[in-house]
C-alpha cells in the first residue's frame, strides 16, 4: 500500500506520455548494449591504447623540475584571498574585543 504522501506526489505528477515512455525504453536498450561492451578485455584494449598514446606523444611534453602530486597534503597552500584575510583580521579584532572586556 502507498503512503500517504506517495499518494499526494503521484497525483501532483502528469502521467508520462507515449513519446516519453519510448524515449525512456531506448536509452535503457542503448545502455544496456553499452553494458555489454564493457568487458575486462575491452578496458585492458583501451588502458593499452591510452599507454601507447602517452609513450607516442612524449617527445612533445614539457619536461619539469620536480614531479607534480595530485595531492600534497596540505603542503602547498593556496594564497589567501584578501576578503578571507579581512574577514580573520575582523574576528581577531572581535576576539580581541571580547578578551579584553572579560578580564
Amino acid at each position: 500500500m502507498l503512503s500517504y504522501r506517495e499518494r499526494q506526489r503521484r497525483k501532483s505528477i502528469a502521467p508520462e506520455s507515449i513519446k516519453t515512455k519510448r524515449a525512456r525504453e531506448k536509452l535503457r536498450r542503448q545502455w544496456a548494449a553499452q553494458d555489454l561492451l564493457i568487458t575486462p578485455q575491452a578496458l585492458a584494449d583501451t588502458v593499452d591504447k591510452i599507454h601507447k598514446w602517452i609513450a607516442t606523444n612524449a617527445p612533445h611534453r614539457t619536461p619539469l623540475k620536480e614531479k607534480i602530486r595530485l595531492f600534497d597534503y596540505g603542503e602547498n597552500a593556496a594564497a589567501i584571498s584578501r576578503k578571507i584575510e579581512q574577514f580573520a583580521q575582523k574576528l581577531q579584532t572581535e576576539f580581541a574585543a571580547t578578551y579584553k572586556r572579560s578580564t
